[in-house]
């Protein structure tokens, strides 16, 4: 008598790891970038996404510094309700290190950044406001180095999720098409053609509040169903 076949038990993958897969990459305690998650409950236990953006002098984080950072705090449930934000400007201490284009897009004049804070406590808050959150941004390959080079500076381990979110790949794998309104994938280009509102542009906190933005439109509201109550 042939013997039944046994089918292993699976749980029902988690929803926010299909939802977010296609910009998924998981991060060691060092903020060091691998390979996607394998797991799908890898956001089981994820109670926040924490969208963020850097602006600096430059693209070297053993050179150039940061010299405006902004974060958008939303709880990880349908619609991403807002939960907080924050934002500073921070006070260089090698300006002449900088790079001239950089600080052109990012509007740096000493005048504008005069009474800036130092980077050690506006860091501290920042971290302190995304622990334990899923951090995510556009393009956040370059952040993520500048966030390593900050954590070692302040002897610090990674303190969010062991995943990160780069919300412009998720957008590619959404909008990528010959039909699609999107036909380049820089921030502002796709927040306008998604008819979404803008705060300004190289601010920290508006491109922060833009990414956060898009990623709720990506998700849209057909999704929630699949996330149940």
């Amino acid at each position: 008598m042939r013997a039944e076949r046994i089918r292993p038990v699976t749980s029902r993958p988690d929803p926010w790891h299909q939802a977010f897969g296609e910009g998924l990459l998981t991060v060691d305690q060092n903020g060091q970038v691998s390979e996607p998650p394998q797991s799908g409950d890898t956001l089981a236990d994820i109670r926040n996404i924490f969208v963020f953006d850097f602006e600096m002098s430059g693209p070297n984080p053993r050179v150039h510094e940061l010299l405006d950072l902004g974060a958008v705090l939303a709880e990880l449930r349908p619609g991403l309700p807002e939960a907080n934000s924050y934002g500073s400007r921070v006070r260089p201490l090698r300006i002449g290190t900088a790079n001239r284009g950089a600080l052109r897009i990012v509007g740096y004049t000493a005048k504008e950044w005069r009474g800036a804070p130092d980077l050690e406590p506006v860091a501290r808050k920042f971290f302190e406001l995304g622990e334990a959150a899923l951090p995510a941004g556009w393009g956040i390959g370059q952040d993520v180095r500048f966030m390593r080079e900050l954590l070692q500076l302040l002897e610090i381990d990674w303190p969010f999720a062991p995943v990160i979110l780069d919300i412009q790949q998720l957008a590619k794998a959404r909008l990528e098409g010959p039909d699609s309104p999107v036909d380049r994938f820089n921030l502002g280009h796709v927040a306008d053609r998604l008819g979404l509102g803008r705060l300004g542009e190289h601010s920290a906190l508006a491109d922060a509040y833009a990414a956060y933005d898009v990623l709720v439109k990506l998700l849209g509201p057909a999704e929630s169903d699949e996330f149940g109550p």
